[in-house]
């Protein structure tokens, strides 16, 4: 008896010793810092946080930050030593996959940066604004202002409606076809009856004329032509028009563009076109100056771009929407509008027109434009107007369309 009790005590020390020692060498390994710190020097990151486990370094920004030249510092633990970059400062393109290597003796671990954004608050001006509540219950990430104000004597009815297109919140989608009509009730109805449904951009007997882009797929390309006449002849012309969509790093921008052999391009500047002079180039990769492959998963063409960078744009002649074009740039019409504010949210306007609502003639491009500039958009495009102008918040119109009743149009964005 006395003797099994010696031999169980030895076999519970023995065990205890070991399971002891093994804990301690796990622990060892499990909590071991190969980076003892990640600091972002440039631009203000609002969270870093290193998992040496996972090997990743996870960085939040404030929506809207331009992550392309981003300065970072990283301190090894004692005995590591940086390998790619083989600086402990150095600057990543974080709208790309980035990386970096260190190694600990014999072996060589790589890090992977993960980026994710957060959006800050918007609220546009108040004595401009009023808050709207009346057309039904919305996801917190929508909410609807109405305009208050008038503008150069004119009575203005309109509204925007702001999403927070953050990660896991609001959601931008085109909706249509190539070809087809459809009101945009018929859009909300046919389309899970999205939170907000505005028209898109142009189209002649029920095929749309511009660029359509649906989970990173072309469903309408930007080849735009239009005619005009250029020494008493009828002459194709080959404009770069506005576009509105996504980036890479989950931003929008609006750019002008135009797709040649396949691929879709932006550029800096629009293709110089004018009516009645001699017709430029079509466009490629080589023209206009600066030309950059564009990938967005979901984006609308319209147009003429109002503002892109925080700068007013608005170069509609050379974009071709000239009177012929009945987009009147510089008169009073109902207007459909698409922005995106630093903050991370999208704002889509629309405004009544044609005085269904008396002494409410609609607005010019640079008003609108000027509307988006002041609630700090900082990319935006026109949309198509007149008649085909309608904005629904949970299927409710906002504004009387012009035509008396909705026309049936070929494509729409929506907000989920």
């Amino acid at each position: 008896m006395k003797k099994n009790l010696i031999y169980n005590l030895l076999f519970i020390t023995f065990l205890f010793a070991w399971s002891g020692c093994g804990e301690k060498t796990a622990q060892t390994d499990f909590d071991f810092r190969y980076v003892t710190s990640v600091e972002v020097k440039r631009p203000e990151a609002l969270d870093v946080k290193t998992d040496n486990f996972m090997r990743t370094v996870t960085i939040q920004f404030p929506m809207g930050t331009d992550i392309s030249e981003t300065e970072i510092s990283i301190t090894p633990a004692e005995s590591v030593k940086m390998i790619e970059p083989s600086n402990t400062i150095s600057t990543y393109n974080l709208t790309e996959e980035a990386s970096f290597k260190i190694q600990k003796g014999n072996e060589i671990l790589t890090y992977r940066i993960l980026v994710h954004f957060a959006s800050l608050s918007f609220e546009p001006p108040s004595d401009e604004w009023e808050k709207r509540n009346d057309f039904g219950t919305l996801p917190d990430y929508l909410s609807v202002y109405k305009y208050i104000k008038s503008i150069s004597g004119k009575q203005v009815q309109a509204y925007i409606a702001v999403a927070d297109i953050s990660e896991e919140k609001g959601r931008f989608r085109v909706l249509g076809e190539k070809t087809g009509y459809q009101t945009p009730k018929q859009f909300y109805e046919n389309n899970s009856r999205p939170g907000i449904v505005l028209n898109g951009g142009y189209f002649w007997s029920g095929t749309s004329l511009g660029l359509m882009v649906r989970d990173g797929q072309i469903i309408s390309g930007a080849q735009q032509t239009v005619y005009r006449d250029y020494n008493g002849t009828s002459t194709e012309y080959y404009p770069t028009q506005g576009a509105f969509g996504t980036n890479p790093d989950n931003t929008f921008g609006a750019y002008w563009v135009y797709e040649s052999g396949n691929t879709l391009y932006t550029y800096p500047n629009p293709s110089p076109n004018k009516a009645g002079e001699q017709p430029q180039p079509i466009p490629s990769s080589d023209f206009p100056e600066g030309a950059k492959e564009w990938k967005p998963q979901h984006a609308i063409g319209a147009g003429p771009l109002l503002i892109t960078n925080g700068e007013y744009k608005n170069l509609w002649e050379a974009e071709m929407f000239d009177i012929q074009s009945g987009v009147g740039p510089t008169a009073n019409h109902p207007r459909s509008a698409i922005g995106y504010h630093p903050s991370g949210h999208l704002v889509l306007f629309v405004c009544e027109g044609r005085n269904k609502t008396p002494n409410t003639p609609g607005l010019t491009l640079k008003e609108v434009s000027d509307i988006l500039l002041g609630i700090g958009c900082i990319e935006a495009i026109n949309l198509d107007g007149g008649g085909s102008s309608c904005m629904l918040i949970n299927g409710l119109e906002t504004i009387k369309p012009s035509d008396g009743s909705q026309r049936t149009i070929t494509n729409a964005i929506a907000i989920y």
